[in-house]
């Protein structure tokens, strides 16, 4: 751009204006006034923004080129110029050396060190009215005898993210003014910056927002008033819906059609860990065809007849599904699968086909439940502002998903499969008597939970069944069933150092995944390992439970399972046996602590598994999933690896 008094350049490989800020060529490069800090040298390359503050004794020089230039915002006449240059002289006499050869008067003035924000920590960049900026690079008596406390400038603000200090995982919206005495240049700048922010495919730029008004203590409403300006800076559109009864969400996500889907780049969900996992069950239910979880030779059940699902003897080998029959799965519809198409198009339409496993299609989380603890694993904390950060970022990671065939609700009822998903836990005795009993106390909000657990602890019921899981001896130990002397410290201490916890870029995740992938082998490959066997455990059991992640909350900072991952085709199978009330409690207690070994028990099972099955020898069978009852006398299990995309990134630890 040329024009007087424009000082910004277009900056290539061959381009040295100085010192260079990083290591890549600059697209641009120019001098402005950034608030709260002073005049800066501000560069703009592949990476993102950086500046560095510029030495005091250019104060002269801005005075007569910046002040009473061009722009004239500054200059009220000779006599205020020469005011300010007889000012500049005085203070002259103040000047002293630095030992690092940098000048200041007589003041501490911020770092030569480089200051930067990343592109893609950068989520909207806007041009602001003309207005001030103020200056503290500057000793005080030279910044008020120049311009008072303020000058005033064409404005640019960049709106990025810095992480909190005590909690890294924690996202602080924050933003950076720059200002310049040429409006064309700040101008040039946001376009510039924006168009490199649209080359991001991964960020959203359409989204179908469900709102729960009713979650936790019923703040989704001003949850998203709090957080909706954030979508509208970022230039998101977001199609609001304000649900007004259960299930609502569900019955939406489940009617769409294929087509209408496609018009979204994701779905967000302000609620709780039970909200989502609705939004969940009405977006893969339709869409999401896949056989029936293996099963023992003798779990009973109709599709032992049809072969809609892989029934296994005890001890035998799970076999691995040849490609033939995988590729009359349904998971991902193509072009040349026109009879796959049919099986998820929903009502039977000729729709545009939606891919499942895409990357582009991601749901979002937005925290406002009893316990988050989806957000909690999937972000590392349960703050509104971080999840929203998440999303108009385009933040990526996948989740397993385990599906929950149902097949006898009840010892009389006749057989009869009925199928969910779910994505953070499934349990039953206690946890199942908790989320039935906090039904009669709704009133109460998230306090409900508190109240009934301690109710359901001091009846201390057990229940009788049977628990069948594949055991395919996963590369990382079983740690609870090898350590069983609690008392045993330096035991504990090993157990704590081998726990690998699941985090941002995550090995165990991201090892051997490829996303691109369709088939069933990719979905489930635990499946088909080497060596797979069943094994069963029978007895009276105070709960049973299944995590698929760590299910971190409030009340347990570090979850059920440590060391449980968002994407490693796994749950974690905990059986409580039945033990005395002291037993119980001390490990309800572990699971209450920082660091704590909660599964370090004797009546304690754990058991790292892709699929298993259970069966009720009682007349209740109740099971907490993911905060909603279910009721399941029999049902039988297994877990997709990543088969639904979250805007998240993992938790930074």
């Amino acid at each position: 751009m040329e024009g007087e008094g424009n000082d910004c350049a277009f900056m290539g490989e061959d381009s040295h204006p100085g010192a260079p800020l990083h290591g890549n060529s600059s697209i641009l490069s120019s001098t402005f006034f950034l608030d709260h800090v002073g005049e800066v040298s501000l560069v703009f390359n592949s990476d993102g923004l950086f500046w560095e503050p510029i030495n005091s004794p250019n104060a002269s020089a801005m005075v007569e080129g910046e002040v009473d230039g061009d722009c004239g915002c500054y200059s009220n006449g000779n006599k205020r110029k020469h005011s300010l240059r007889k000012g500049i002289l005085q203070l002259s006499a103040l000047e002293m050396k630095r030992p690092d050869g940098s000048i200041c008067f007589g003041i501490k003035s911020r770092s030569k060190a480089a200051s930067e924000i990343k592109l893609s920590d950068i989520y909207a960049v806007e041009l602001s009215h003309h207005g001030p900026i103020h200056i503290t690079n500057l000793p005080h008596a030279t910044e008020h005898l120049l311009f008072g406390n303020d000058i005033k400038l064409y404005r640019f603000i960049v709106h990025g993210f810095i992480r909190s200090k005590n909690q890294l995982s924690q996202w602080i919206p924050t933003t950076y003014t720059f200002g310049h005495k040429d409006f064309r240049v700040c101008e040039m700048w946001v376009n510039k910056l924006n168009a490199f922010l649209d080359r991001d495919v991964g960020r959203p730029r359409n989204l179908l927002v469900f709102v729960n008004p009713k979650s936790g203590k019923r703040n989704g409403c001003k949850t998203w008033e709090a957080v909706g300006p954030i979508f509208s800076r970022a230039k998101v559109e977001t199609k609001v819906i304000l649900t007004k009864r259960a299930g609502q969400a569900l019955d939406v996500m489940s009617s769409m059609t294929n087509k209408e889907l496609n018009n979204y780049d994701g779905v967000v969900a302000v609620g709780g860990d039970g909200f989502f996992n609705e939004i969940l069950n009405g977006f893969l239910s339709p869409r999401f065809k896949a056989p029936n979880p293996p099963t023992p030779s003798d779990f009973v059940h109709p599709a032992d007849d049809n072969g809609d699902s892989s029934v296994l003897k005890e001890n035998e080998r799970a076999q691995e599904i040849p490609e033939q029959c995988e590729d009359k799965i349904p998971f991902i519809s193509s072009e040349d699968q026109s009879a796959a198409k049919a099986s998820y198009n929903i009502s039977g339409e000729t729709d545009d086909e939606f891919h499942i496993l895409n990357q582009r299609f991601r749901i979002g989380i937005i925290p406002a439940g009893s316990t988050d603890a989806i957000v909690m694993c999937t972000t590392g904390t349960r703050d509104a502002v971080t999840s929203a950060l998440h999303i108009v970022l385009g933040k990526r990671v996948r989740l397993d998903i385990a599906q929950i065939v149902r097949w006898k609700a009840t010892p009389r009822s006749e057989i009869q499969p009925y199928m969910r998903y779910t994505a953070s836990f499934a349990g039953y005795g206690f946890y199942g008597d908790v989320i039935t009993e906090s039904e009669n106390y709704r009133w109460m909000g998230p306090k409900r939970y508190d109240y009934a657990g301690t109710m359901v602890f001091l009846k201390h019921r057990s229940y009788e069944a049977e628990i069948a899981y594949l055991d395919v001896g996963s590369d990382e130990p079983n740690l609870t069933s090898k350590r069983r002397h609690e008392d045993n410290m330096s035991e504990l201490n090993t157990q704590k150092s081998e726990r690998r916890v699941c985090c941002v870029d995550c090995k165990i995740c991201n090892e051997n995944s490829d996303p691109t992938s369709t088939g069933i082998s990719s979905l489930t490959p635990h499946l088909y390992s080497e060596g797979g066997k069943w094994k069963k455990s029978k007895g009276r059991f105070l709960s049973v439970g299944a995590a698929l992640i760590s299910c971190r909350n409030d009340k347990a900072p570090d979850g059920l399972v440590v060391d449980a991952h968002l994407s490693d085709g796994f749950l974690h199978l905990i059986l409580i046996r039945e033990c005395p009330h002291a037993s119980y409690l001390r490990h309800l207690i572990q699971l209450t602590k920082s660091g704590g070994s909660p599964l370090n028990f004797q009546f304690v099972e754990h058991h790292k598994t892709p699929t298993f099955t259970f069966t009720s020898m009682g007349k209740e069978s109740v099971w907490n999933l993911d905060g909603e009852i279910f009721e399941a006398h029999q049902l039988s299990a297994q877990v997709f690896r990543g088969l639904v995309c979250l805007f998240a990134s993992g938790p930074q630890v």
